[in-house]
């Protein structure tokens, strides 16, 4: 079973271009740049996987994750961290690894 994600970042281009590449590893994909957009798939999308970009200003990030830990403090999060030579495209590894994880840990047995 894959999960359903969601993609959180700063721009709404730049997430739909990494849902497009995300797509072509047969990950399903949503993605929002704002609470009312999270809020949204959160609550119809039946997300079970959140990655959190790192192009996201701190104040942000840290406003959007307290809104998520309000209602779906179960979802599991990963926040990707802001390092040297760290562009939009690293999210589609880091996604792509996390979503491996995410399947390894729910193996139904």
């Amino acid at each position: 079973m894959e999960p359903n994600i969601l993609l959180i970042g700063k721009n709404l281009d730049t997430l739909k271009i990494l849902k497009d590449e995300l797509v072509k590893f047969k990950r399903t994909i949503f993605y929002a740049n704002s609470e009312e957009m999270i809020n949204y798939s959160l609550t119809n999308d039946n997300i079970n996987l959140i990655i959190v970009g790192a192009g996201l200003p701190n104040e942000t990030k840290n406003n959007m994750l307290r809104f998520i830990d309000k209602d779906f403090s179960n979802i599991e999060k990963h926040i990707m961290e802001r390092t040297k030579g760290i562009t939009p495209t690293s999210m589609i590894g880091y996604t792509n690894e996390k979503a491996v994880m995410w399947r390894l840990l729910n193996i139904k047995k």
